[in-house]
């Protein structure tokens, strides 16, 4: 049986990632029925594969890049979480003291 590379045997998950300076959506790719922080706690691997992920700065200096690929750096991470446990986000007002 000949198995077809862009279907991999694994379960696509889209994911949110938060380094210091950006943020990062994507693709992860987990092994049937994995959860993302056991890929990420996983001690056999330092970088996590990520496909088309579009990385976007969270600070004054606006950037944004996409790319097919990256291997990410684990100890980069700040947060991480599947894109399906997202709920919402709202912009806060900077408050100026009185």
């Amino acid at each position: 049986m000949e198995r077809d590379i862009d279907k991999p045997d694994r379960d696509e998950v889209e994911v949110i990632i938060y380094l210091r300076n950006c943020k990062i959506t994507g693709k992860m790719f987990l092994p049937p029925g994995g959860r993302v922080s056991d890929f990420v706690n996983s001690p056999v691997r330092q970088f996590i594969p990520v496909t088309d992920a579009v990385i976007d700065s969270i600070t004054d200096d606006k950037w944004k890049y996409s790319v097919k690929f990256l291997n990410l750096n684990k100890n980069e991470i700040v947060t991480i979480f599947p894109k399906e446990a997202f709920i919402s986000a709202d912009k806060r007002e900077e408050k100026t003291p009185s």
